[in-house]
């Protein structure tokens, strides 16, 4: 939960990586952001496969890092999908991982939604997204394409500074680089906006911490999935009013 960016798309050349990774480092340095190169990121184990280029950006300790790397061909690559693309037994967990976890949710996805009607405000819902029983290479090779940061507890300004640079690196180096911002922010600038919608989050994540404290608190014992998320919703239904 949280607001996040995600970015996908490719360089005009890929040529232009040494530059790009120049040029990001030391506009990291001047923000005062930490930064590593592909070399460093590989021999820190923080990239494990081969075949690519690029620079990581650590704009806050509490946002999550900010990747520019990328193929042969310049496409911006998310390095951990695209290792198990080449790791048989890293990548066979993860399927295994996926599929359990589907299987557990479609068992619970009937009765919360036949639940999602009762009462108003937040509720905690337990849904799947649309997913093969076991997700294949197509599936990774996918997710490999999509990259990330979730700069929802780092604030506003971090915010903004994420969105400047990637608003560059598309005007500079990637024309046709997709952004897509949670909040709307990297289209329209509204800071106000931005500021409203961080805060609503937050709010709404310190209530569903609070319920889910206070539920597992109220257990007598051993409790079902499906009654522990009933008792979440009842915590959140009476903590309504405290999103306002």
């Amino acid at each position: 939960m949280g607001i996040s960016i995600a970015y996908s798309g490719k360089l005009r050349d890929p040529i232009v990586v040494p530059e790009l990774v120049a040029d990001l480092a030391a506009k990291a340095a001047a923000a005062g952001w930490p930064s590593k190169t592909m070399k460093e990121l590989i021999a820190d184990r923080r990239v494990t496969c081969s075949g690519l280029e690029g620079i990581t950006l650590y704009p806050h300790r509490e946002c999550e890092p900010l990747h520019f790397h990328f193929d042969g061909e310049g496409t911006f690559i998310n390095h951990t999908y695209h290792a198990l693309l080449s790791d048989s037994k890293m990548a066979d967990m993860m399927r295994q991982a996926l599929a359990e976890s589907a299987a557990i949710t479609r068992n619970l996805t009937r009765a919360a939604q036949e639940r999602a009607g009762r009462g108003g405000g937040p509720r905690v819902s337990v849904s799947v997204p649309s997913l093969p029983e076991a997700p294949g290479v197509e599936f990774f090779k996918e997710g490999s394409r999509y990259n990330w940061t979730k700069t929802q507890f780092a604030g506003p300004k971090v915010h903004v500074a994420v969105c400047a640079i990637l608003r560059y690196v598309k005007q500079r180096y990637a024309p046709e680089l997709d952004v897509k911002d949670d909040s709307g922010y990297f289209v329209d600038g509204d800071y106000e906006k931005l500021e409203g919608q961080l805060a609503y989050v937050e709010r709404l994540t310190s209530l569903a911490s609070q319920a889910i404290e206070a539920a597992a608190a109220a257990s007598k014992g051993p409790m079902t999935l499906d009654a522990f998320v009933d008792r979440i919703n009842e915590e959140l239904a009476e903590a309504k009013d405290k999103l306002h």
